[in-house]
C-alpha cells in the first residue's frame, strides 16, 4: 500500500495524517464521491417497487451495482425478469439525473487540479452510460484518462475489478495509487488492490487510510500530487 513502504519514500505520505505526495494515478469512485446522485438511485427504486425504499434496503445496495438492486428488487417480485428490470432501472436513473446533476463540495476544485499532474480514472458501479453521462454533464469526461462501469468487468465493487482496470488502463501500479471512496463496497475494492484509500463522508468515517467528511477538506483543497 502506498503508506506502507520504506526505503525511496515515493510511496509514503508526505507527514501524518496527510495524502501521498508521489503516486502513478488517483483513480475515483462516481456516485456519493464526484456527485450527489444518491438521491436519483432512491427515486428510481422507489419508483420500481412503486413504494418508499426502505432504510434498510439502502443500506444493503449502498455503494452497489444495478444488478443488486434487482437482486433485492426480485425478492420482492421473483416473477420479474432481471434483464427488463435492469434497463427499466436504468431509464429511471437516468430519467432522475437529468439536469439534476450536482458535484459533491470540493470536487470540481479536486479534478480540474489534478487533471494534467497525474493520471486520473473513475472506477464506477454504475453502467459506463450513466458514468460518461454524469462525467459530462460537470465537463470531466475531457480530464479522466478513463472510466470503467460495472457493465465493463467481471465483478463490480466490492469486487478489485473495476479499480484493477482501470489501473491496468492507465499502465499504473494499484499500490501505487490513491482510490477515492465514499462507500464501504468501494472501500473493500481499493484495499483489496492494495490502493491508498481516501475515504469521504459519514457511511464510512474513520475507515481508510485517511478519512474526510468532504473533499473541500484543507487536506484534500492542498494536496497537489506528482507522479
Amino acid at each position: 500500500m502506498l503508506g506502507g513502504r520504506t526505503g525511496t519514500g515515493r510511496n509514503r505520505p508526505s507527514g501524518r495524517g496527510l495524502l501521498p505526495e508521489r503516486v502513478d494515478a488517483v483513480l475515483f469512485d462516481m456516485d456519493g464521491t464526484l456527485l450527489d446522485t444518491l438521491s436519483a438511485w432512491y427515486a428510481a427504486a422507489e419508483q420500481l417497487w412503486g413504494t418508499a425504499f426502505a432504510n434498510r434496503d439502502i443500506a444493503e445496495v449502498d455503494g452497489g451495482t444495478v444488478a443488486d438492486v434487482v437482486d433485492l428488487y426480485r425478492r420482492d417480485h421473483p416473477e420479474a425478469d432481471p434483464d427488463t428490470t435492469a434497463e427499466r432501472l436504468v431509464d429511471l436513473i437516468d430519467a432522475n439525473l437529468a439536469g439534476n446533476t450536482e458535484p459533491m463540495p470540493g470536487a470540481n476544485d479536486l479534478m480540474r487540479r489534478l487533471a494534467g499532474r497525474v493520471p486520473i480514472a473513475v472506477a464506477s458501479n454504475s453502467p459506463t452510460r450513466l458514468v460518461r453521462a454524469g462525467l459530462a454533464s460537470q465537463g470531466w469526461l475531457e480530464l479522466v484518462d478513463t472510466t470503467v462501469g460495472a457493465d465493463e468487468v467481471a465483478a463490480g465493487k466490492p469486487a478489485p475489478d473495476p479499480y484493477r482496470t482501470v489501473a491496468e488502463r492507465l499502465g499504473a501500479d494499484p499500490t501505487r495509487c490513491v482510490v477515492v471512496e465514499d462507500s464501504v463496497f468501494g472501500l473493500r475494492a481499493g484495499l483489496a488492490v492494495g490502493a491508498w484509500v481516501l475515504t469521504v463522508g459519514n457511511t464510512v468515517q474513520g475507515q481508510g487510510n485517511l478519512w474526510v467528511p468532504g473533499l473541500d477538506d484543507e487536506r484534500v483543497a492542498s494536496w497537489q500530487p506528482n507522479r
